[in-house]
């Protein structure tokens, strides 16, 4: 059942681009380190943007649910995403010193806990999609699976963010001296690569009516696609895996601050 089901365009298509799109969204992964060595951030401020960065996620869960629900998934997808461009664009700003007159850390704040306000609202849409997609009788088991795939995409674009702090200096010792030239670059790279998932958008359906339909074409089966789906998704979560032990037996191996 569950082979059949990924085997189904109705499946692959979409999940495609839910995979497509997450292990696009790339950070700065020299970021926190930023902020903490150059801004002097101490950690009751780190904790305290992750507080509210949560309390935003929440929030931007409860804005779909009442203002966005109407709108069609890929205007959702492509509003937030152009959105997540101008808010991370800021980011180069704060570098550069340049926070019109408001403290770094309430500029920060725009920047770094808005972005999971913006994750707020495209969570439901992705999840009302992956609950439709589950097959009756295997629920649970299609769900977990497709849940595996969001993950995977997610844990394999952290590892990107890790290898590429080797592009550019953004070691710590570079930063206090004053050459912050390595931390613009690197995050005005992930902000394009981030916003470009939005040339992916036409994989997804536009609504829950869309996507019945490419359930009910009959010829929209593919074993091809069901076994490209999942041998790219166990490769993903491999690398990802790989990375993850690199980063604890060998710090530093991809050229950043250890």
């Amino acid at each position: 059942e569950i082979w059949n089901t990924v085997c189904s365009r109705a499946v692959w298509q979409p999940m495609g681009f839910v995979y497509l799109y997450n292990i696009l969204q790339v950070g700065n992964a020299a970021w926190r380190e930023f902020l903490r060595s150059l801004l002097s951030f101490s950690a009751n401020q780190l904790n305290g943007l992750y507080i509210i960065a949560s309390v935003l996620l929440y929030l931007g869960i409860m804005a779909y649910k009442h203002y966005f629900i109407k709108w069609s998934w890929r205007t959702v997808y492509v509003f937030t995403t152009l959105l997540n461009g101008v808010f991370s664009m800021l980011q180069v700003l704060l570098i550069q010193g340049i926070t019109f007159g408001l403290s770094p850390f309430v500029f920060a704040l725009g920047d770094y806990a808005f972005a999971d306000f913006i994750i707020g609202i495209q969570y439901l849409p992705t999840a009302i999609m992956m609950v439709h997609l589950c097959p009756a009788g295997s629920e649970g088991a299609s769900y977990a699976m497709f849940n595996t795939v969001n993950s995977s995409a997610y844990a394999l674009s952290a590892a990107m963010s890790t290898v590429m702090l080797g592009i550019w200096n953004v070691s710590k010792e570079t930063m206090i001296s004053g050459d912050v030239s390595g931390m613009t670059k690197l995050t005005i790279l992930t902000t394009f690569i981030q916003v470009s998932g939005v040339l992916f958008v036409k994989l997804l359906p536009r609504t829950k009516e869309d996507l019945a339909s490419l359930h009910a074409d009959q010829y929209s089966g593919s074993k091809v696609g069901g076994f490209i789906f999942l041998t790219i998704t166990f490769l993903s979560i491999l690398y990802a895996v790989v990375v993850g032990v690199l980063n604890i037996v060998k710090p530093g191996w991809a050229g950043e601050s250890r």
